[in-house]
This record gives structure tokens, C-alpha cells and sequence, in this order.
């Protein structure tokens, strides 16, 4: 019995060390998603809508042909911009409307992350599209969408649009231990963002 407390313990430690980090913006190193997801829930102040983004990173090897997965790579940060944009789809989604953020845009630049970001750093490639976004859960918006590298270089950072061009940035993350990338290495990245309600 006095195990089981034990356990339940550290769990309760765990859960609240990792939604500090995460709502700090920092993913701490080998934890998975499904453990990011329970520990928020879990450490939700009441009364708080939260929104999270979410990065997972799959690579292509174009000299193998084999998949290297690096996991959930970022958390966070929802840009200030897409915040408005979001306030004003609720007046008028004709002219703002939501469903369109599935452009995918990579680059080389590791400038900290921050929620005044209105578009990647240096980006290195042509943004992609994700024809086909969908939901992962009820609360959970997802988009996928594979980048061909054009070039030799360090993919630091990923960004997703309304548009292929300028327009809006709905995130921008980074990458840690960045991959090195060589032409024609594949970048799958899914990106979801999550719409927790009130606890």
C-alpha cells in the first residue's frame, strides 16, 4: 500500500514538472506526447481555456530510404497573429477563414521562438500544403505535410501558414538537435494543435 502512494507520488510530481515546462514553452527531453497530453490535463488551472501546438519530426533518409523518427520535438508558441486572426474568424470567417493554416515552411534559422514571430527566420524552402488536415481527437486539429529538401543544410525550424506565401503564421517552432539535411532527405512533419476547455 505504502508503494502504491509512493508511485502515485512521483506521478503527481512527474505530471506537475512537466506541464510547468511545457506551459513554459520547454518539452523536456524523451517525454512523449501522450505524456505531455495526461500531464496537462492533469495540472489544468481551473477556469482556463488553453490552446497548444504540437511538433512531431520524421525524416527521410534519401541515402538509406529508411525513416529516422525524432518524436514530438516543440510545444508552443501559438503566435499573437494567429490569436487576432482566430478573433476575428469569430466576426467574420469569410474573410479570415481557419481552415486554410495547413501550409508547412522549414528553414535553417534557431533564433529563439517567440509569439511575435510573424514568419520563420530564414526559410530554406517552398511551403507545402496539407490537402487532407483533419482531427486526431474531438479537441485536437491536425496537419501533415512532407518537405523535400532542395539543399545542404540544418532544418532548425518549421512554420505553418494560411497561405503559401506571406499571410499568417499560426506557429513556429523549433527544432532540437536539429537534423542535417542533404538534397532529397524527406521531412514529414504533423502538427496539432490542441483546444483544451475549461477544467
Amino acid at each position: 500500500m505504502f508503494s502504491n502512494w509512493i508511485k502515485k507520488l512521483r506521478k503527481y510530481v512527474r505530471q506537475k514538472y512537466v506541464g510547468w515546462m511545457v506551459r513554459k514553452g520547454k518539452l523536456p527531453f524523451g517525454i512523449t506526447q501522450g505524456e505531455v497530453m495526461e500531464a496537462l490535463k492533469a495540472t489544468r488551472p481551473s477556469g482556463v481555456c488553453e490552446v497548444f501546438g504540437f511538433l512531431r519530426v520524421r525524416i527521410k533518409r534519401v541515402l538509406t530510404g529508411k525513416w529516422e523518427d525524432l518524436g514530438l520535438v516543440s510545444t508552443k508558441l501559438v503566435t499573437t497573429a494567429f490569436a487576432e486572426f482566430v478573433v476575428d474568424a469569430l466576426q467574420d470567417s469569410t474573410t479570415y477563414p481557419l481552415d486554410l493554416f495547413t501550409w508547412h515552411d522549414m528553414g535553417d534559422d534557431n533564433t529563439a521562438e517567440d509569439n511575435a514571430h510573424t514568419a520563420l527566420q530564414n526559410s530554406r524552402e517552398t511551403r507545402v500544403n496539407d490537402t487532407s488536415p483533419g482531427e486526431n481527437t474531438a479537441q485536437v486539429f491536425q496537419s501533415i505535410a512532407t518537405i523535400v529538401a532542395t539543399g545542404g543544410y540544418t532544418a532548425q525550424e518549421h512554420g505553418i501558414f494560411n497561405d503559401q506565401v506571406a499571410n499568417t503564421m499560426m506557429d513556429r517552432n523549433l527544432i532540437p538537435n536539429a537534423p542535417v539535411l542533404i538534397t532529397d532527405d524527406q521531412v514529414e512533419f504533423t502538427y496539432e494543435l490542441t483546444v483544451n476547455a475549461e477544467a
